[in-house]
């Protein structure tokens, strides 16, 4: 394995006092469960054959935002303060199991990301059999302002229903997620888990919202607690993700602070080293803070356990599920691995046990648009090793996509979701000469990841599956 190299030094700096100076965290006002306008919540799921019940409430009260205490340096050893106060009212969007008895104890608390205007559950949606299957409960809380007031935000889309929210700006999100966490943990009054027993509270956030965690991270999670685990998913280099206010102090590729009190996992596909810079912000794992890189997978995937053009066809292959990208995008599997991601981090929370070290995906130039090096295929070298780039039928990659024709000008993520470029017959008939050989090969890969626990038996299992009935090799 290649060693890592970074460019960055951490000092040894004292881990204590992360959690010196905390301040009780105001519990607001929460309404519901909320009825009316269409019927329904935004981004409504259909939880009810799963086992689970959806409701839908408002929280509201004063909401402080952050200024900066002293320089904020890379290291992420922020201080901050409370200043000036401003009303709010926001939305939570509350997943549980019906049946109270099957509750592991564990509450995912998701940062909704707002990066297309409009408030997703992105997390929720790679996370949702593993919640189901292990008792997990979800609550999403709308705290930025996007979410409520854009062109596409939750007021113009249902008045009726969230005509009466207010959103002060992303400079007060931080305490606006704070308070929230409060209302689910400590509630007064209604109760929006409904007297389900907490053990304990993780935060999760994809993309923009988990660039807006790592502030979090490092200059709230010291001043109140709230939560018990972070889990970072698919953060960016530089500086933007940030609340406004901050983003004049905040230092370029800022880390997550080794003095943080609570565990923190780190999870960044390859397509986020590319698209985002992610590589940028790399540090070493320490005491409660861990990395996890993924080969072969983007932001934002269609995925498929074997990559394959079935015989009948020799266009475009049929994994493609977007039509404003002028390239297949990306289809492996990265959901296995968030799923991996959060059942880690819930057992580093619920009993000290560590998830495993990931290897770091390799890198030719950094500075270049495509950082990574790639074999002779065009995957990447490195990382944590997904059966579909360790025993390839496509070249999957977070390069770059760009947007078709008819999509240009438009609002459009082609640049996040990747590129899938299934191989020709020739190279497949070279790599597997029958269907037993590209089997034995793919189960050994998903044994691995698995033994590894970057995947769980459950992803592992259709994989094996998927591939005996492939037609690879036939």
């Amino acid at each position: 394995m290649k060693a890592r190299t970074f460019g960055f030094a951490l000092s040894l700096i004292s881990l204590a006092g992360c959690s010196g100076h905390r301040k009780p965290v105001p519990n607001p006002t929460v309404t519901g469960p909320v009825t009316g306008g269409r019927g329904q919540a935004f981004d409504t799921f259909p939880v009810a054959d799963l086992g689970y019940t959806e409701e839908e409430y408002f929280y509201s009260g004063t909401a402080s935002t952050y200024t900066s205490v002293g320089t904020w340096e890379r290291d992420g050893f922020w201080q901050a303060k409370p200043l000036g106060a401003a009303n709010y009212k926001v939305r939570m969007l509350v997943r549980r199991p019906s049946d109270a008895t099957r509750f592991n104890g564990t509450v995912i608390v998701g940062w909704l990301n707002v990066t297309e205007q409009v408030e997703s559950a992105s997390d929720f949606h790679q996370m949702q059999e593993e919640i189901v299957r292990e008792g997990y409960a979800w609550v999403g809380l709308g705290v930025q302002a996007a979410g409520i007031l854009s062109p596409e935000g939750l007021k113009a889309w249902d008045p009726g229903r969230y005509g009466s929210l207010e959103h002060p700006g992303d400079n007060y999100a931080y305490d606006i997620f704070s308070q929230g966490g409060q209302a689910i943990h400590h509630p007064q009054g209604i109760d929006p888990l409904h007297g389900l027993r907490i053990r304990r509270m993780l935060a999760v956030g994809k993309s923009e919202a988990a660039s807006m965690l790592v502030g979090y991270i490092n200059a709230v999670q010291p001043l109140t607690g709230i939560y018990d685990g972070y889990l970072v998913h698919s953060r960016a280099g530089g500086n933007n993700g940030y609340p406004e206010n901050l983003r004049s102090v905040v230092p370029q590729n800022a880390l997550i602070r080794i003095d943080v009190d609570v565990p923190v996992l780190e999870l960044q596909m390859e397509g986020d080293l590319v698209a985002l810079r992610s590589h940028v912000t790399r540090q070493e794992e320490s005491k409660h803070f861990r990395l996890w890189e993924v080969a072969g997978a983007a932001n934002a995937e269609s995925p498929r356990w074997v990559i394959e053009v079935p015989p009948a066809l020799t266009h475009r292959p049929p994994f493609d599920e977007t039509s404003n990208c002028r390239d297949p995008i990306n289809a492996a599997p990265g959901h296995a691995v968030v799923k991996a991601a959060l059942h880690a981090l819930m057992l580093w929370t619920r009993d000290g046990t560590e998830p495993p070290t990931s290897p770091f995906i390799e890198l030719d130039d950094p500075v270049e648009p495509d950082p990574i090096a790639r074999d002779r295929y065009g995957n990447a070298k490195g990382g944590i090793r997904l059966p579909e780039v360790e025993v390839p039928t496509a070249m999957v990659s977070g390069r770059e996509n760009t947007p078709a024709d008819d999509a240009r000008g438009k609002l459009n993520f082609c640049a996040l979701f990747g590129t899938t470029s299934p191989f020709d017959r020739a190279t497949l008939a070279q790599l597997y000469p029958n269907h037993e050989a590209f089997v034995k090969a793919f189960d050994a890969s998903v044994d691995a990841i698995q033994k590894a626990s970057f995947w769980l038996k459950p992803e592992a299992d259709e994989a094996r599956k998927a591939a005996e009935n492939s037609h690879i090799g036939r």
